[in-house]
């Protein structure tokens, strides 16, 4: 990220102050600026200056305690960005009530470190822009829906306007598609990562001491489930938005090895040390849209790692080419490699491989890695990778007009 992270912190025991900034200071990957208060009407008129990224308030307060608190700084009448709830009580029904009213989480004092405050944070934040760019995707929706209407019922309508409203007809029909596969998609995976969660609060609840396998099994599974929901969220967003539109984004200067170091830290932790990446270019810039590009190779890198056999390593070569002019981004796996079968329509919506290893989705991957590449006006190919194994070759053309 580029802006420090404002978060605000809104506790009135200074002890408590104290080792949630020492734990946002431990952060790695991320950079913090933490602003303090003790009670309540201080953090609601920091909230009235903007700039806030998330709020960690504690429940209990010098003039307010428990959910009246929460209740009373949602209702203050100023802007709150995605808040997390910090409570010493281990206490089921208010946190399924502190959720119910507006938080995105519940976190309980003393069973918290550095890497779960920050984790919490990310997904706050996450949960807060899929919930708002949901919303502003239904309401143009909804606008292109009464377009259509009003349009259909002109009369003398000439044949140029004929072909624009079957254009946005297909657009539109595209849009309510992936809408409806994110309601669909997402559902399920919700439920098992509640499940998860609650099975890990159950274990953390009867720990005494340090966190043993019971504690930790449950918050990997945790870890995954939520994983698997961020990235089927992010593909169908990007289907529902930046893809579907067919409108492009001016393309940027981009430090190459900034944007690869994104894409290695949204590789869960566990598979990161399976990613092995080549450097074959001395390239620093290169021209391109980042948000697409980043999405576009963790797809690639997610399907891989799913698609290999467990501990094998995943290769990411990086070289340019020269005629012509482009940035060559290689993704090797030692699978099973794609059927003859598939491989004519590996790239299309909602195609799935058959491969047991891999979670199942919603065979969005490749489809988001062709769109990405035509948006660029490059190229994607899948190449077979001789024992076993598969080379999706992705080729970004540079020094081009898009």
């Amino acid at each position: 990220m580029t802006q420090p992270l404002q978060v605000l912190l809104i506790e009135d025991n200074p002890a408590d102050a104290r080792m949630i900034a020492g734990m946002l200071a431990q952060a790695k990957g991320w950079e913090c600026t933490l602003t303090w208060v003790s009670d309540l009407s201080a953090g609601q008129d920091r909230l009235l200056g903007g700039g806030v990224d998330v709020v960690l308030l504690d429940l209990g307060l010098p003039e307010s305690s428990g959910l009246a608190t929460l209740q009373r700084l949602l209702a203050g009448g100023q802007p709150v960005p995605p808040l997390v709830v910090l409570s010493g009580l281990t206490d089921e029904e208010i946190a399924i009530r502190a959720l119910q009213s507006g938080a995105q989480d519940y976190l309980v004092k003393g069973q918290v470190d550095s890497a779960m405050l920050l984790r919490a944070i990310r997904y706050a934040i996450g949960r807060r822009q899929a919930e708002e760019a949901v919303t502003r995707e239904l309401l143009r929706t909804r606008e292109l829906a009464n377009e259509k209407a009003v349009r259909m019922k002109a009369e003398g309508v000439s044949e140029a306007l004929r072909r624009l409203l079957e254009e946005r007809d297909q657009m539109l029909a595209e849009r309510e598609d992936m809408l409806r596969l994110l309601a669909h998609e997402v559902r399920q995976p919700l439920n098992n990562a509640s499940a998860a969660l609650e099975g890990a609060s159950l274990a953390i609840a009867a720990s005494t001491g340090d966190a043993g396998t019971g504690v930790r099994t449950p918050l990997a599974r945790a870890q995954h489930v939520l994983d698997h929901v961020i990235g089927t969220l992010n593909n169908a967003l990007a289907g529902a938005t930046l893809l579907t539109s067919g409108s492009t984004d001016v393309l940027a200067n981009t430090d190459l090895h900034t944007l690869i170091g994104l894409v290695f830290r949204d590789i869960a932790v566990a598979d990161r040390p399976r990613v092995v990446i080549e450097w074959l270019t001395e390239t620093r810039t290169v021209q391109l849209q980042p948000v697409l590009m980043r999405l576009a190779l963790c797809n690639l890198l997610f399907n891989a790692l799913a698609y290999s056999p467990p501990g094998s390593p995943v290769r990411l070569r990086i070289y340019d080419s020269e005629d012509p002019l482009a940035m060559i981004f290689e993704v090797e796996d030692a699978g099973d490699g794609i059927s003859a079968e598939l491989l004519p329509r590996v790239f299309d919506k909602g195609t799935r491989g058959g491969n047991p290893r891999a979670v199942s989705g919603a065979g969005l991957g490749l489809y988001i890695v062709r769109k990405v590449a035509d948006l660029h006006h490059g190229s994607v190919e899948i190449l077979p990778n001789m024992p076993h194994g598969s080379i999706v070759r992705l080729s970004i053309p540079q020094g081009v007009e898009v």
